[in-house]
């Protein structure tokens, strides 16, 4: 009596995985296609960039050389960490002596305004932001000398608030850095696409955000996402909730992957998926359908590997290796999950465990601490 229920519900869920796989790849064509005709105004206001430093990351001083070398005529780039001891002061001083002529700010200070540190950090930085508009970009970011042209002239149309930042991976360490990077372009970004098409953009991709001081104060400043996990989630959310538009980017930039070891590349998983789920429950059990391999595989074992299990396995199959070849390697231009897809059923078998697993527990570790996450998304040490 299961087993009759189970099998044409796991061909549903199968089904609307194929369908899921057609609809990402139509959205990310129609975004690619819709961006390529955005007018470029020509006033290009300065800028003020945030790069919160937490330790050093891989390839640290290329990655920050890639934002002094900006075609852009006048921006400031503010360095913050919360640890005299850290590291990354020593790679920022290193900075500074090769782009004497670039304006460079360095803001070390332990002040903590919540939970998150990542937040705090960001808010002892603000009162060294000399400009109105402010790009913040997560610590492992490598763009292209046009990224500041791009986006700045996105959020000058009007009615945007915030303007967010596709990306992809550009280099890894180690096949746990590899498994994860994959997951990029191979499954977040489309899902990304799909919600661009269905309800536009109602959040942001902390990789890079660009808004302005005003947006921000009309939200109420850094102090209200600091104790929550996914800030970058809540700034875009508050801000389109404040009437404002979040832009999904024409401009794809590239993130450094550190290595992490298995563990380590777990703990991240599950923090960003306790955390998605958290934040958007109905739209995360939605996310059972975008696991094409890992349902098509349990639908042929339910069904005793029938002949049309085994057709709709291929049609599965099929779809999803066609997707992430379409929007991950042709329209992001992923280099390293083109020379990954060998890899695609462990990374596919990867994700459904984690999406699985995420559902059991609300506690993730970050930074060494282990915190809880309330009903609302917030962060709170975990004493248990």
């Amino acid at each position: 009596m299961l087993t009759s229920a189970v099998v044409p519900f796991l061909a549903l869920l199968t089904t609307l995985s194929i369908i899921y796989c057609i609809l990402c790849i139509y959205a990310a064509r129609r975004f690619f296609r819709h961006v390529a005709v955005r007018r470029k105004p020509a006033r290009l206001p300065p800028v003020s960039i945030l790069i919160p430093l937490c330790g050093v990351d891989f390839k640290a001083l290329a990655n920050y050389t890639s934002f002094c070398r900006q075609d852009y005529p006048q921006f400031q780039i503010v360095f913050g960490v919360q640890d005299p001891h850290d590291p990354s002061i020593i790679v920022v001083r290193q900075l500074m002596s090769l782009f004497p002529d670039n304006d460079l700010e360095l803001v070390v200070s332990s002040a903590s305004l919540g939970q998150n540190p990542k937040v705090s950090n960001l808010n002892n930085m603000l009162p060294r932001a000399k400009h109105e508009c402010l790009v913040i970009t997560d610590s492992d970011i490598r763009v292209g000398r046009d990224f500041l042209r791009e986006i700045i002239a996105e959020l000058s149309e009007q009615k945007v608030g915030l303007v967010t930042c596709p990306y992809r991976a550009a280099e890894v360490q180690g096949l746990p850095s590899q498994l994860e990077s994959m997951g990029i372009t191979g499954e977040f970004m489309p899902g990304v696409f799909v919600a661009h098409l269905i309800e536009g953009i109602t959040f942001a991709l902390g990789a890079a955000m660009a808004t302005t001081r005003g947006t921000l104060q009309a939200i109420g400043g850094f102090q209200v996402i600091s104790d929550y996990l996914a800030d970058d989630y809540m700034l875009g959310n508050l801000i389109h909730k404040a009437g404002f538009q979040v832009r999904l980017s024409s401009c794809v930039i590239e993130t450094m992957s550190t290595h992490r070891g298995f563990a380590g590349m777990i703990r991240h998983q599950m923090r960003w998926a306790r955390g998605t789920r958290i934040c958007r429950p109905m739209s995360y059990a939605g996310y059972v359908v975008t696991h094409a391999l890992p349902l098509a595989i349990l639908f042929v074992t339910a069904a005793g590997a029938s002949p049309l299990s085994m057709l709709v396995f291929s049609v599965a199959a099929v779809a999803r290796i066609t997707m992430v070849w379409y929007v991950g390697t042709h329209l992001l231009r992923d280099a390293i999950l083109r020379r990954s897809l060998w890899l695609l059923p462990v990374r596919d078998i990867l994700s459904f465990f984690i999406w699985c697993s995420s559902f059991f527990g609300n506690t993730v570790e970050w930074r060494g601490k282990r915190f809880k996450i309330v009903k609302d998304g917030k962060l709170k040490p975990d004493k248990g």
